[in-house]
């Protein structure tokens, strides 16, 4: 998985300026090469509107763009999601559940809960990478 370069919070707002954008973002991550049936294979979708979900025109196999990540079968809009993974992941010292819930005027108990997914994934994902050479951390250098 490549990684992704950060951007600035005028290009986050631009980019991402309602719900449609996320749900886009998410159908071009999941299916760069446009939709394929997990169960069967069939390329043609249609978007059931009311539920956040696309059916299989072949099998009838319904599935979110979600599915599978950290905000899998969230009652939370993703507008409110990609606005915590952006704050958490633009602060080195992250950010709390008590902001968060100012922030996104979420419950606190909401918000604790997309803050721990968001940090629990973030540890999966820098599990995957090992250090080697000079390593600057905190304007403090470690040789390996």
């Amino acid at each position: 998985m490549a990684k992704q370069e950060p951007i600035s919070l005028l290009e986050f707002q631009s980019r991402f300026r309602n719900e449609e954008a996320y749900g886009e973002h998410f159908f071009n991550l999941r299916w760069p090469e446009g939709f394929c049936c997990p169960k069967c294979g069939n390329k043609t979708p249609y978007l059931i509107k009311t539920r956040h979900l696309y059916e299989c025109t072949a099998c009838s196999y319904q599935v979110s763009v979600t599915a599978g990540t950290v905000m899998h079968k969230t009652r939370t809009s993703l507008v409110a999601w990609f606005w915590a993974i952006y704050l958490i992941a633009h602060d080195k010292r992250g950010s709390s559940s008590l902001l968060l819930k100012k922030t996104l005027g979420v419950s606190y108990q909401t918000a604790w809960a997309i803050s721990h997914k968001i940090r629990k994934a973030m540890v999966d994902r820098d599990s995957q990478y090992k250090l080697a050479g000079l390593i600057k951390m905190d304007d403090a250098y470690y040789y390996q």
